[in-house]
């Protein structure tokens, strides 16, 4: 155990550690290295501290949950196998990185122009973000918050049934024209093209009145 480990490990109050993870960052500081660091091994922790795999990983996560450890994972570059897990103890630990506008980060940081984070952060010009917001971004050429692109062609709006009592036909050329095909078949003895219509298609020929009452008879749907 490296003298730095020791003075550290000896400066953590006891009520701030369970037994469990006591047990671990006292192996974990017997196995650091001033030059080559630490590197045990789940197998070598959990018969050293005499703990089942499970208390191992739930003592590891609290440490790190406390800021006295960190892990490290890599894999070689050539084999691309995964490398020992390096354990890095609190006081080899950089100090918290303060806010700033490329990154946002640190415990206070306020929102960027660039990356709109921090605790409440705003909306940014960039990205819309922020952790708290209750506006919604609106539609623009850049988060194409809409759909529809303009096209030149007429878009067909008659999803929804015009209500039984308006007597008035559609306004949309396309339903117009497809009514009125739809008619000239049926008046060329085709008796089930109005059938087939969708249903806004056939209220405009109900509204609009283009059939007479033969026809609608006929036709058994209006």
């Amino acid at each position: 155990m490296s003298h730095k480990a020791t003075n550290w490990l000896s400066s953590i109050p006891a009520k701030a550690l369970t037994n469990s993870e006591f047990r671990v960052l006292f192996h974990l500081c017997d196995c650091h290295n001033p030059s080559q660091g630490c590197f045990p091994t789940q197998a070598y922790l959990i018969d050293c501290c005499g703990i089942s795999n499970g208390t191992l990983n739930n003592a590891l996560n609290g440490l790190e949950a406390k800021g006295l450890i960190a892990r490290h994972q890599e894999r070689d570059g050539r084999t691309r196998r995964q490398k020992p897990t390096r354990y890095v103890l609190g006081f080899e630990l950089g100090a918290p990185k303060e806010p700033s506008p490329a990154s946002g980060d640190g415990a206070g940081s306020k929102p960027s122009p660039k990356t709109g984070g921090g605790k409440r952060g705003k909306r940014s010009p960039e990205t819309g973000g922020g952790a708290v917001s209750n506006l919604r971004a609106d539609p623009s050429p850049i988060s194409g918050g809409s759909r529809l692109q303009p096209t030149g062609e007429v878009t067909c709006k008659e999803p929804v049934i015009n209500p039984r009592g308006a007597r008035e036909g559609s306004k949309n050329p396309l339903v117009v024209a497809e009514a009125e095909r739809a008619i000239r078949v049926f008046r060329e003895g085709r008796q089930d093209a109005l059938q087939e219509l969708k249903p806004w298609v056939q209220d405009h020929i109900r509204n609009a009145e283009l059939l007479t009452p033969d026809e609608r008879q006929r036709s058994g749907i209006f």
